[in-house]
């Protein structure tokens, strides 16, 4: 799989131009996220979509912030998330959450990074609640010039494969647009 996003170029994860692609709210509308929800965002990063599941799950719900890198969630705090939002670094193959506490596990363009894709599968599933869904969205496997290179991109077929192999149970795909997927799971 890919390298790490280096976090010295934490400004393009708040670019306009990603905002225009995925408008954070109206994307997590769009999977189902709403108020009382307890959020588990792996992959945080600067919080792109951290602070719009915030708004979205209310003072009713939680958020969990989690990264990698330190730097990554320091720039979230930074922002003065509301006290439902937690942040918490996080080892690739193991988050820092009992088993099912997610109402909701999500992903975004993070999973081309992992070492270990099934085990990051695995773990996604464990950290949601039975049936609750598992969202992984990813770059589609074409070339253009934003996103990954396309060696490190990985085919929507080859994750659906790498969803079951991880012992989740593959719900559905959806493409947002050319460029962009979501993949639909959940742990049985």
């Amino acid at each position: 799989m890919g390298k790490k996003f280096d976090p010295d170029d934490a400004a393009r994860l708040e670019s306009p131009e990603r905002a225009a692609s995925m408008p954070p709210e109206r994307t997590l509308r769009r999977l189902g996220v709403r108020r009382g929800m307890t959020f588990a965002d792996v992959g945080a990063g600067t919080g792109f979509f951290t602070l719009a599941a915030a708004d979205l799950v209310g003072p009713e719900g939680r958020v969990y912030a989690l990264d990698v890198e330190e730097r990554m969630l320091a720039k979230l705090r930074a922002k003065g998330p509301p006290p439902w939002v937690e942040t918490a670094l996080c080892g690739e193959g193991r988050l820092p959450l009992p088993d099912g506490t997610a109402d909701f596990a999500f992903s975004c363009f993070v999973f081309h990074e992992a070492a270990d894709p099934e085990g990051f599968l695995r773990e996604m599933g464990r950290v949601a609640k039975r049936r609750a869904p598992v969202v992984v969205l990813e770059w589609a496997k074409r070339r253009q010039p934003e996103g990954p290179p396309f060696a490190e991109r990985i085919h929507h077929h080859e994750l659906e494969r790498m969803v079951l192999c991880a012992g989740l149970a593959f719900r559905r795909l959806e493409f947002f647009n050319p460029s962009q997927y979501a993949v639909w799971a959940f742990r049985r």
